[in-house]
């Protein structure tokens, strides 16, 4: 089942460059593992943002692509402001 309505949080990066989406938020809209989200991340250290498709995995977690990570000059461990589009 698709988001039907946009969702914003703030998250760590972790390693291989994942991101954790909340598990409330992930109850509130019923994501189910396998679902294809559509994914604004937004550096607020540089003012940077990127936008991509990615897909949720059983464990909650999405990967941001490397291309993201190398043009936003990401590491793990930095805080990102996260919006998941419906």
């Amino acid at each position: 089942m698709p988001l039907t309505r946009d969702e914003k949080f703030v998250a760590r990066l972790q390693r291989n460059s994942r991101v954790q989406v909340p598990v409330l938020i992930r109850w509130k809209n019923k994501l189910e593992p396998g679902e294809v989200l559509d994914v604004r991340v937004y550096d607020p250290e540089t003012g940077e943002e990127e936008r991509f498709y990615a897909r949720l995995s059983l464990d909650g977690r999405f990967t941001v692509p490397r291309v993201v990570v190398e043009e936003l000059e990401l590491k793990p461990g930095d805080t990102l402001e996260i919006t998941l589009y419906a």
